[in-house]
C-alpha cells in the first residue's frame, strides 16, 4: 500500500484525545489515599515548605472536603496555570520530587471530582479549579472568584499563615473515600492512622532533620473548632537501637552492567522487636527487602524486585536494604506514576546478588545472616519475659493483665485486635512478627447480634483467645500437628457461628 504524501499536503493531522474518556481512565490509575496525599506533599517540599497541614472537613454524615495547606513560596498566575496543566511539572527545579507533571492532578482527581488550588505569592492571590465535567468539555480550567480565594486564604490553619505566601490544595465532591461502619469519626480516625504510618515512613528523613513538619486535623462544617490536631512522627525503617548482627549495617557497592553503580546498605533488625519503626503498621514481613530513596524521599518501602523469589518469606523479615538512587540513573530505574515502586533495570537482580562488601562479604552471606538471626531463639525474651495482652484492650484491663501475669515487671506485649479475615477464611490468626492475635470481625458481629452496644469490644473474648494462643508466640516453628489442631478449632468455631444464623 502506498502512503506517499503529495507535495504541499500535511504529513500529519491533529487528533486530540477524548477528554471525557481520558479523565475517567486517569481516575482509575489506582492511587491509594495515602499515596495521593504523599504525591501532594512532594509539591509542598518542591515549594520549600516547612509546614504542611492535612485537614479533613466534614459534617455528621460525610467527608465534605480535604485540604493540603503549606507555607511554601506559592505561585503567581503564570506558574499556577502551568502547574494545573496535565504533563507539566508543578515546580521544575534541581532535586525536584516531581517527575511526570501529573501527580497533583491525577492524585487528587483519583479521589474527588473537583480539584481547587488557592495560592499566595508575594501577597498576590490566585486560584484555579479543575472539575471532571469541565475537563470533559475539552479541558476547560476555571478561575476561582476572588472572594472565595480570600475566604480560604484567611482561614486559620494551625499557625500556617497565607498572607504573603503559601498554597491550599482542596478536594471536594469526594467520591472515593467510603465511610466505614463506624461513621464519619471512625472513618477519619482510620484515615489518619494510615496517614501517620505512610507519611511518617516515606518522609522520615525530612521530618527527622526538621526540614518538614506534617500535621493532621479535622474540622466540622459550620464551626465548632479544630479537632484531633495530630503531628506525624518520623518512622525510620532503619532506626533500631542495636543491630541484629554486630557485623551490620554493611555497604555493598553494586556495579550494574550498562547502567552504572549504586551503593546499597544492608541492615539486620534485632529479633522480637515491637518498635513501630519495625512493625510499620503490623506489616513487618511485607516490609523486608529494598528501600529505594530519591532525593531523600522514600519511594519503595520493601520488596525484592526479583532479587529473591519470595517477596515475604518470614525468615527474611529482619533484612532491609537502603538504596539512594542518583538522579543520573533516573533513565534506568523506572518510577511508576504513583511514586510507589521502582522498576529496576534487567541486570540489577543479578548484580546485587553478586555484590561484595569491601572485606569480601557476599550479599548472599548477608541474607543468610538475616535468616539466622530470625531463626535464633532469643532465650531471654522467649523464656524469661512473660506474655501479656496489651494493645486492643482498654488501658485499665491492660494494666491489670500486666499486674497479674507479669507482676508489673518487664514483659512482652501481645496485641489482640479485631480485623477483617474474611478473605483468608479464618476466624483468628497469630502474627508472630507483629506479636498480634487477629480476630475476625464476623465473630464480634455474631456475638453482639440483637444486642445493644454494637460498638462494644468484647474484651472477655479477646482475653480468652489470648490464653488459648499465647504459647504460639514461643514456638520457633509450628508443628503440622499443632497447625491441624488450630485449623480444627477454627473450623469448629465456624460451625458454631453458622448454627447461630
Amino acid at each position: 500500500m502506498n502512503y506517499a504524501v503529495a507535495d504541499g499536503e500535511s504529513r500529519g493531522e491533529f487528533v486530540p484525545p477524548n477528554a471525557a474518556q481520558l479523565i475517567n481512565a486517569l481516575r482509575q490509575i489506582g492511587y491509594s489515599f495515602e499515596q495521593a496525599i504523599a504525591d501532594l506533599i512532594d509539591n509542598c517540599i518542591n515549594a520549600d515548605a516547612s509546614n504542611v497541614l492535612i485537614r479533613v472537613v466534614h459534617d455528621e454524615k460525610a467527608i465534605q472536603s480535604l485540604q493540603i495547606v503549606d507555607d511554601g513560596h506559592g505561585m503567581n498566575e503564570d506558574l499556577l496555570r502551568h502547574a494545573m496543566r496535565f504533563g507539566a511539572h508543578e515546580d521544575a527545579k534541581e532535586k525536584s520530587l516531581g517527575k511526570f507533571g501529573m501527580g497533583m492532578k491525577v492524585a487528587s482527581l483519583s479521589h474527588a471530582k473537583t480539584l481547587s488550588v488557592y495560592t499566595v505569592s508575594g501577597a498576590h492571590q490566585s486560584g484555579r479549579r479543575w472539575t471532571v465535567e469541565r475537563i470533559a468539555e475539552n479541558w476547560m480550567l476555571d478561575r476561582i472568584a476572588q472572594d472565595e480565594i480570600d475566604q480560604v486564604t484567611k482561614t486559620a490553619y494551625q499557625g500556617i499563615k497565607l498572607t504573603v505566601h503559601g498554597t491550599v490544595i482542596e478536594w471536594s465532591r469526594i467520591d472515593r473515600l467510603p465511610l466505614n461502619e463506624g461513621g464519619v469519626d471512625a472513618t477519619i480516625d482510620k484515615l489518619f492512622s494510615r496517614l501517620k504510618i505512610h507519611l511518617g515512613l516515606h518522609f522520615h528523613r525530612f521530618i527527622e532533620t526538621k526540614r518538614l513538619a506534617i500535621q493532621l486535623d479535622s474540622y466540622p462544617v459550620g464551626g465548632g473548632g479544630q479537632e484531633r490536631a495530630i503531628a506525624v512522627p518520623a518512622l525510620n525503617p532503619f532506626n533500631y537501637e542495636e543491630s541484629g548482627d554486630p557485623a551490620y549495617p554493611m555497604n555493598f557497592p553494586v556495579e550494574i552492567p550498562g547502567v552504572g553503580n549504586v551503593l546499597t546498605i544492608a541492615h539486620i533488625w534485632p529479633p522480637n522487636s515491637t518498635s513501630a519503626e519495625y512493625k510499620l503498621g503490623n506489616r513487618a514481613a511485607a516490609r523486608q527487602g529494598l528501600y529505594f530513596y530519591r532525593h531523600d524521599r522514600l519511594i519503595q518501602a520493601g520488596g525484592w524486585n526479583g532479587v529473591l523469589e519470595h517477596e515475604t518469606e518470614p525468615h527474611n523479615s529482619l533484612a532491609r536494604v537502603a538504596i539512594d538512587l542518583p538522579e543520573a540513573l533516573d533513565i534506568h530505574f523506572g518510577l511508576n506514576i504513583k511514586k510507589s515502586r521502582i522498576e529496576v533495570p534487567p541486570p540489577f537482580p543479578e548484580a546485587i546478588q553478586s555484590a561484595k562488601s569491601q572485606d569480601g562479604t557476599k550479599f548472599a552471606k548477608y541474607r543468610r545472616a538475616a535468616d539466622q538471626v530470625y531463626r535464633k531463639k532469643d532465650s531471654r525474651s522467649q523464656s524469661d519475659l512473660p506474655l501479656v495482652p496489651a494493645g486492643g484492650l482498654s488501658s485499665l484491663v491492660a494494666k491489670r493483665a500486666k499486674e497479674l501475669l507479669a507482676d508489673g515487671k518487664k514483659s512482652r506485649s501481645v496485641d489482640v485486635v479485631w480485623d477483617d479475615l474474611s478473605d483468608q477464611d479464618m476466624l483468628f490468626d497469630v502474627d508472630r512478627d507483629a506479636m498480634c492475635v487477629r480476630l475476625d470481625k464476623r465473630l464480634r458481629r455474631n456475638l453482639l447480634a440483637g444486642r445493644r452496644g454494637s460498638a462494644a469490644d468484647l474484651p472477655v473474648v479477646k482475653l480468652l483467645f489470648f490464653f488459648l494462643l499465647e504459647q504460639e508466640f514461643d514456638r520457633t516453628r509450628q508443628s503440622s500437628q499443632r497447625s491441624l489442631q488450630l485449623q480444627g478449632i477454627s473450623d469448629l468455631l465456624h460451625a458454631a457461628l453458622r448454627s447461630e444464623d
